[in-house]
């Protein structure tokens, strides 16, 4: 009998251990989701004298131009949220959701909306995958194929910023925290819920965490609660805030605050007590600058102490601290040493042969690893160059030398600098717009009078990068290096080209033969969906591949580069949508 009960324990035991491990692996994969990425733009807002409509990749016109919003939730799929009228009294829109045969879907819902998203990941206003319903005055979500994820029973649900596909919901006026998947990550018991914005390249926000408040009869305090909807730090606090500087995902640095009093918080445990007046983080030495009492000091992340607070002021320069009492300046290294020195910054560059100096009187030099100056020329500015290069700046003009001090390039230049992450230092000369385009060896690759640049990703049209410098009359393609492309490296499919002759436009086919001569005064190549400008006297016109006119020279526009879908031109916009139009300017 003894026996057979120590199997049914053993049992039982096996039992329970598989249930908690399917329970977790449940929870686990209720927490995860996939943010869907757009692939494909199949649909475009559409303006017409300040009415919305929808235009598809074609150029064809699928919802006509008469709302006064029309929503696209995600442009590879045919869902338009049309709005029309809005009722001042309710404060409620008038809308419906049509299809790309302008039938109306979704019919079984009312009040169906998008979800407005802030977002540093791409450029979409909306999220992709998920709208919201209405019923009895509560609200649920829905997926745009109409499937249901919650019941309508929160008052409001919205986006929270740089973390799409998590939804702040409230319920009895509490605020709580669900996933597109309509898991509940924080229960509604909470006053307010922020996300900590952090973010790097490996994860993106998937880790991103939430600062949430309760009320008190003290007033609001404050907690940390972890993506996966663990307490990390209780509501306890009358200030907190991530440092989201440390890259780390398992160790969650806090500055936090108590009675008015800043402490340091790594996960849960205190590395500094609640006793300063202020705590800063400084990334590029990895270090804290904490006052107390008015004075400052210096401590590590681990809470060692570098220098007491007892600085009327510290500052960084470079690898050394600026530390000032009274009318004197100290000089330290990171770890409290102090230096005699009569700079007071030192940077190291990305070579270990270098580093920039600064002295009292903001005058840069460049020393080598042995503390030798080696370039000294009365600089207001020094920056680095990959190689053996630097910019320097004196009397308002920059130029290039190398690291023996010769100027390369001379001081006649309005800015120099790296172009983004290419292998091109890019020189400019404001009063003529004047831009040029140098290697890592300072060889001069390119130049163009009142020109401006672009950089462009890869697309379907073109899988390499390239870059391009255009101006109103000419433009041109270069790689990263700065070699030269012609239109048929950048753009593998077009069977039309553009091609500069003579100071005027034509199209060549792929061997340079003359297919369309208009004597066009400016063209763009074809852009994905099979498009190109055409300018004649000043104004735009649109032809497609075949060299079909589509739009005759009506469009007056500003930009030298103006893209088209069908007859009708994009519209630059740098905070909301961007949408095509056929209103004359």
């Amino acid at each position: 009998m003894k026996g057979k009960l120590k199997w049914i324990i053993l049992l039982a035991i096996i039992v329970a251990i598989a249930v908690i491990a399917t329970i977790i692996v449940i929870n686990e994969l209720s927490l995860q989701y996939n943010i869907e990425e757009i692939k494909e733009y199949n649909y475009f807002l559409f303006t017409q004298n300040s009415k919305y409509g929808v235009i598809d990749k074609s150029g064809n016109i699928i919802i006509e131009p008469k709302y006064i919003a029309i929503q696209i939730p995600n442009p590879s799929k045919p869902v338009f949220i049309c709005i029309s009228d809005y009722n001042q009294e309710t404060k409620n829109y008038e809308s419906e959701v049509l299809n790309n045969n302008a039938q109306k879907i979704l019919t079984d819902y009312q009040n169906v909306q998008a979800i407005t998203i802030d977002t540093n990941i791409e450029a979409s206003h909306y999220e992709k995958s998920v709208l919201t319903y209405e019923k009895d005055g509560k609200i649920g979500l829905i997926t745009l194929e109409g499937k249901v994820i919650t019941k309508p029973i929160y008052e409001e649900i919205s986006s929270i910023n740089y973390k799409e596909g998590t939804f702040l919901v409230k319920k009895d006026g509490k605020a709580g925290v669900i996933n597109m998947k309509g898991k509940v990550i924080i229960k509604n018991e909470y006053e307010t819920i922020t996300s900590d914005n952090y973010y790097n390249k490996a994860t993106k926000n998937k880790t991103t965490g939430f600062i949430v408040s309760k009320k008190t009869e003290n007033g609001f305090r404050y907690g940390y609660i972890n993506y996966r909807g663990r307490t990390i730090l209780k509501t306890e606090y009358t200030q907190l805030e991530r440092v989201n500087q440390i890259p780390s995902e398992k160790d969650l640095y806090f500055i936090a605050f108590k009675d008015g009093q800043a402490g340091l918080i790594k996960n849960k445990q205190i590395i500094l007590n609640h006793e300063y007046q202020e705590i800063q983080y400084y990334a590029i030495n990895d270090i804290f600058i904490t006052t107390r009492n008015g004075k400052q000091g210096v401590v590590t992340r681990t809470g060692q102490t570098i220098l007491h607070s007892e600085y009327d002021t510290i500052l960084f320069g470079g690898i050394y601290l600026n530390a000032i009492k009274g009318d004197e300046t100290f000089i330290f290294d990171t770890n409290g040493n102090k230096i005699e020195t009569k700079n007071i910054s030192l940077t190291q560059t990305d070579s270990p042969n270098y580093y920039i100096a600064i002295d009292k009187n903001d005058i840069y030099t460049v020393v080598n690893a042995n503390g030798d100056v080696i370039i000294d020329d009365n600089y207001t500015y020094i920056g680095y160059l990959p190689g053996n290069y630097f910019i320097v700046s004196k009397d308002g003009k920059n130029g290039i030398v190398d690291h023996t001090g010769k100027v390369v390039l001379e001081m006649k230049y309005t800015s120099i600098f790296r172009f983004n992450d290419t292998n091109l230092i890019q020189a400019e000369i404001a009063d003529t717009k004047t831009i040029e385009l140098y290697n890592l060896k300072i060889e001069q690759m390119a130049k163009m009078d009142g020109a401006e640049i672009e950089q462009y990703e890869p697309s379907t049209i073109n899988p390499n990068k390239y870059i391009m410098l255009v101006s109103e009359n000419n433009f041109s393609y270069y790689d990263e290096n700065g070699n030269k492309l012609e239109a048929k490296d950048i753009f593998p499919n077009n069977n039309l080209l553009a091609k500069n002759i003579d100071s005027k436009w034509v199209f060549v086919d792929r061997e340079g033969n003359i297919k369309l001569d208009n004597n066009y005064e400016m063209i763009t190549d074809f852009n994905e969906y099979g498009f190109a400008g055409i300018k004649v006297n000043g104004k735009w016109g649109v032809i497609n591949q075949n060299g079909e006119v589509l739009q005759e020279p009506i469009y007056r526009l500003d930009w030298y580069q103006p893209s088209f879908l069908g007859k009708y031109y994009k519209v630059n916009t740098w905070q909301t949508e961007a949408r095509y139009s056929s209103d004359e300017i």
